[in-house]
């Protein structure tokens, strides 16, 4: 009888081994996937920063049109050549990621078109007709550019990057099953080793392979740790973007200035200036952005302060300024504040510049509410008005015309309010509440 109980006990030791040869191969298959979901988001960061990189060779580009229709010099050939070997050595080199399908394509169609009203710049001697209406159509060649390069961008965030993080929150959910069942498993070999061990007379065996065990079990989990993205890492890196961002856009603004060093004409410092406001509105949500705990809920209050406070700054008005400001929605997200931000800094730029004129006080008026129906807002001024009120709805200008494209990407309607000075409404359109009712 004792004979036969050692042979049952004695399979024991030869199945234990096949469980964890098991477990090592599943082990090391999971460190193996885990390791190419980490190298694959290391090249989308990768691509991340060429994007950037790419965004400032762009602003470099832009920089040497205006450079040789000044100077009339011949470097923009050279340049935009430099910008579509950029764009193609990109596009081979992460080919198969979000957006490099078509990256080059859309790129080089935007800059084939570049090439056009440089061109026509070039050939007319810098005697346009209107020069400021080419360099503007120039201008918005330039953001569709950059809006390719930013679209890519968010596709590389959106198909990429948090795909592959939810993936390895997959893995990481596959270790702590196997760490789990590997602990089950350690503890039934234990027990068993111990009922062996008392038969076998061999206690001291026990000890030394549970102390094996969990050593092991320790060193795997460690090891797995390292090769996965804690949720504060993930954190620290999107912070560490936005921080890149707002530097980039600021590097912007520095080569704006530079370039209104060198401008004499009034009308084009004041659209230097208009472009300086515009690209800082955006620079200051990435800010705060970075400088939030909760990256998707960005302080408004703290955002339109600073905002309001930049733009007297640069407008240095000379009168008496009062701000009627009242704030109903305490925080909102990126992709909200960005537009929102930019339509309140063309109104309020309008109001500085024309809303006071032979006054010496005047009121800023920024209300903002909000509802499961969407945003409403009143933006504007007490001031003189428009000249002629029937001409508000067909923009003859780019900031009016940005003012209606940012209100449509609020999902809102823009209206002039009657009365005194000038006051547009937003309110929610019909669609975004039947959508809302809906949900």
């Amino acid at each position: 009888m004792l004979r036969s109980i050692a042979r049952k006990w004695s399979r024991w030791p030869a199945a234990a081994a096949l469980v964890a040869l098991l477990f090592i191969a599943y082990g090391i298959n999971l460190m193996s996937r885990s390791r190419v979901l980490q190298a694959s988001i290391q090249r989308e960061v990768m691509l991340l920063d060429e994007l950037s990189r790419m965004n400032d060779e762009l602003h470099r580009v832009s920089l040497v049109h205006r450079v040789d229709i000044s100077a009339q010099q011949h470097q923009w050939p050279r340049e935009s050549g430099k910008l579509r070997q950029l764009a193609a050595g990109i596009s081979e080199r992460y080919a198969g990621l979000p957006g490099m399908d078509r990256l080059q394509q859309d790129l080089g169609r935007v800059i084939h078109q570049a090439d056009s009203l440089h061109a026509l710049a070039m050939a007319k001697g810098g005697h346009v007709a209107d020069p400021r209406a080419l360099e503007a159509i120039f201008h918005i060649m330039m953001q569709r550019a950059q809006k390719v390069i930013d679209g890519t961008a968010r596709e590389v965030h959106e198909k990429g990057l948090s795909s592959h993080t939810a993936s390895l929150n997959d893995r990481w959910n596959e270790a702590q099953f196997l760490l789990v069942t590997a602990c089950l498993l350690a503890i039934v070999l234990a027990w068993l080793v111990a009922m062996r061990s008392d038969l076998l007379r061999e206690s001291r065996l026990r000890s030394e392979q549970l102390a094996q065990a969990k050593s092991t079990l320790e060193r795997t989990n460690r090891e797995l740790r390292e090769t996965m993205l804690s949720k504060e890492e993930k954190e620290v890196m999107i912070k560490e973007i936005h921080h890149r961002v707002k530097n980039n856009l600021q590097i912007v603004k520095s080569l704006i200035r530079f370039q209104m060093d060198q401008v004499k004409d009034a009308r084009t410092l004041e659209l230097f200036n208009e472009c300086v406001n515009r690209v800082s509105a955006m620079a200051l949500v990435h800010e705060q952005t970075y400088l939030s705990k909760d990256l998707a809920n960005i302080d408004v209050g703290t955002y339109l302060a600073q905002l309001t406070r930049d733009l007297c700054q640069a407008y240095a008005i000379d009168i008496r300024l009062e701000h009627d400001i009242r704030i109903q929605v305490p925080t909102l997200g990126v992709d909200t504040l960005i537009p929102m931000g930019l339509l309140i800094n063309e109104v309020i730029s309008n109001s500085l510049k024309y809303a006071f004129r032979g006054r010496d006080r005047g009121t800023i008026i920024v209300h903002i509410d909000g509802s499961d129906g969407g945003l409403h807002l009143r933006i504007g001024d007490d001031g003189v008005g428009l000249p002629d009120r029937s001409r508000w709805e067909r923009p003859n200008s780019l900031g009016m015309d940005l003012i209606h494209t940012l209100a449509d990407q609020l999902d809102t309607t823009v209206h002039l309010m009657p009365g005194q000075g000038t006051v547009y409404e937003l309110r929610p359109k019909q669609s975004a509440l039947a959508r809302k009712r809906r949900a």
